[in-house]
């Protein structure tokens, strides 16, 4: 009985720590880490969020963009960080579900290494060209990669990212091949886009709206199963023969794998609420981005789910980032 007691307290004095540290927190400025450049999708709903959960949590949201290698360093440095809830990171889709399965000797294993904090959004893509291409379909451009192998280019976030498991995607859909050019976040790959440096690649609605709507990229066709409110003249892919073709971006935030539990739930609840607040989801869906708020459980399942699909064609086609 006595030994019992002893280890009920042992491990109550142990918990200690952890209970402290949750009930302060926040006690100082959060970290939110986006693994890419400024502009793109993540970037943009990212600061959306931090936004305003600076003011319900009275500590200040900072995002910072740690660009390279498609999203893995910053992830492996989360990864690795004090699981005191103020270093935090923006997951999605490319680092979570199609990294461990196009790169073998990653830092770090998504379901293993993360506590899964909330999903933000879903965001669909946005296939664009630029003008001097001469396509302005789906149609058109599978002709003219079919016409030439290989010598059509496209520009992606980086080895693994959304922006490129999409192309991966949308080319073993359409039987054609075209030459992936990584960068180190959509922000710069919008920018060669524009100047013709590059004159293929697939986004997230968010960073695509401005140069469709500048004139500066004609876009050829929407990933999501239907078509966007914000883009009501854009036909899906599957609408261009591509059936059954569906690929969304999830948003979400996850923390290293120590985290308190009472921090993720207060976290999960204060992101949830500000997802549910009006301006929020106005803003989000100006931006093309679907508010998609859930239990921690299930994000991790969602993620566990996209391993699945995004694994299984990395897989089939023999995809590999060394």
């Amino acid at each position: 009985m006595h030994l019992d007691r002893r280890a009920v307290l042992a491990t109550a004095l142990l918990a200690l720590p952890f209970a402290a540290r949750a009930q302060a927190w926040p006690a100082r400025p959060i970290s939110l880490i986006v693994p890419f450049a400024p502009g793109g999708a993540s970037d943009i709903v990212a600061r959306v969020l931090a936004q305003k959960l600076s003011r319900s949590l009275g500590q200040s949201m900072v995002v910072e963009n740690r660009a390279g290698a498609g999203g893995v360093i910053a992830t492996e440095l989360v990864a690795r960080a004090t699981p005191d809830g103020h270093t935090l990171l923006w997951a999605h889709t490319g680092t979570m579900a199609v990294s461990p399965f196009l790169q073998p000797r990653l830092g770090y294993d998504p379901l293993r290494d993360f506590a899964f904090v909330a999903l933000v959004a879903r965001v669909p893509m946005v296939l664009l060209a630029h003008p001097g291409l001469g396509v302005s379909n789906v149609a058109e451009l599978i002709a003219k990669a079919k016409a030439s192998p290989g010598a059509i280019d496209y520009g992606s976030a980086g080895p693994g990212s959304n922006t490129h498991i999409g192309m991966v995607a949308f080319m073993e859909a359409a039987g054609i091949t075209m030459t992936h050019v990584p960068y180190r976040g959509s922000g710069p790959v919008m920018t060669d886009l524009i100047a013709g440096v590059i004159p293929l690649a697939m986004t997230g609605t968010p960073a695509a709206l401005p140069l469709i709507r500048n004139r500066q990229a004609i876009p050829l066709g929407v990933t999501s199963a239907e078509r966007l409110a914000l883009l009501p003249d854009v036909p899906t892919m599957q609408e261009q023969g591509l059936a059954g073709f569906d690929a969304l971006q999830s948003h979400g935030v996850v923390a290293p794998r120590d985290v308190p539990a009472a921090i993720v739930a207060r976290l999960n609840d204060q992101i949830n609420a500000a997802l549910r607040a009006p301006e929020i989801a106005e803003r989000l869906a100006a931006e093309g981005a679907r508010p998609d708020p859930r239990p921690p459980e299930a994000w991790r399942a969602l993620i566990a789910a996209e391993q699945e699909r995004w694994g299984g064609l990395v897989r089939r086609i023999g995809l590999r980032v060394e």
